[in-house]
C-alpha cells in the first residue's frame, strides 16, 4: 500500500516534533529529505532516481503528486526516531560540557 509523500512527511512531523503543532514547510522539506535517504519514492509507478531526488524541490504540490510504501515509510519512522534522539542526546551533551577557551596569543 502507498501513501502520498505529503501524508507520510506530516506524520513523521507529529512524531519527531509532538510539542510543535505548526508544521514549518522547510522542515517538512528537511524530513521528505531525510525520507529520500531511506526508502524509495515513487511518482505513480516510477521510482524516482537519484538526480532526479537530488533536482526534486519537494513543495507541498509536489509532495501531493509522490508516494511511499507505508510499510517502508513506517520502518524508516523508527531511524528517523533513533537518529534525531541521538542527535539531542549529542547537542545536550556538548550543551553541559564545561568549555575550554583558547588564548591567542
Amino acid at each position: 500500500m502507498y501513501i502520498p509523500l505529503s501524508k507520510a512527511v506530516a506524520r513523521a512531523h507529529r512524531r519527531l516534533f509532538p510539542d510543535e503543532p505548526r508544521q514549518n514547510p522547510r522542515t517538512l522539506q528537511t524530513i521528505a529529505l531525510a525520507l529520500t535517504d531511506l526508502i524509495p519514492i515513487y511518482r505513480g509507478d516510477y521510482q524516482l532516481t537519484e538526480p532526479e531526488l537530488l533536482a526534486e524541490r519537494f513543495t507541498a504540490a509536489s509532495m501531493d503528486e509522490l508516494v511511499v510504501s507505508e510499510r517502508r515509510f513506517q520502518a524508516a519512522l523508527e531511524t528517523l526516531q533513533v537518529q534525531s534522539l541521538d542527535m539531542a542526546r549529542a547537542s545536550l551533551t556538548l550543551r553541559q560540557s564545561p568549555r575550554t577557551f583558547s588564548v591567542l596569543r
